[in-house]
């Protein structure tokens, strides 16, 4: 069956360290999917707490938004003025957050790029980034 993977005499249960290798494009037609390798990729998203943070951050500049935008409507309207003050409060408050949003999802990418450069390539085959070409 294509979805049962079955080990190899010799194969553990640690990841093996591999290198890609490139295969003309008139010779990929002989490979079936199923007989494809399985591969890991590590993740390469932002850590939970870091995206929890900038959720947090989110809302509170949602909130700070929305009592900027109701305090003030509020100030410049004398008497009762409620749903000016709502409306501009939740104008300010999509504005806020959107603001922070734009600016979390920045740094969430610069901290991940930052963190993928800092980690060294290593390349196991150790051919110092030459790649192999499969002639059949």
């Amino acid at each position: 069956m294509a979805d049962e993977i079955n080990p190899e005499e010799g194969d553990s249960s640690e990841l093996k360290e591999s290198y890609i290798e490139v295969i003309p494009k008139s010779k990929i037609s002989k490979y079936e999917v199923t007989n494809l390798p399985v591969t890991a990729t590590p993740m390469s998203g932002p850590s939970k707490p870091s995206q929890a943070l900038a959720f947090g951050s989110i809302l509170l500049g949602g909130f700070c938004g929305g009592l900027i935008g109701f305090a003030f409507t509020d100030l410049q309207c004398s008497g009762s003025c409620t749903g000016a003050s709502g409306i501009s409060a939740l104008i300010g408050a999509i504005v806020g957050a959107g603001g922070v949003g734009v600016v979390s999802i920045l740094a969430l990418r610069a901290m991940n790029e930052w963190k993928s450069k800092s980690e060294p390539e290593t390349d196991p085959s150790g051919k110092d980034g030459q790649q192999d070409v499969i002639d059949d």
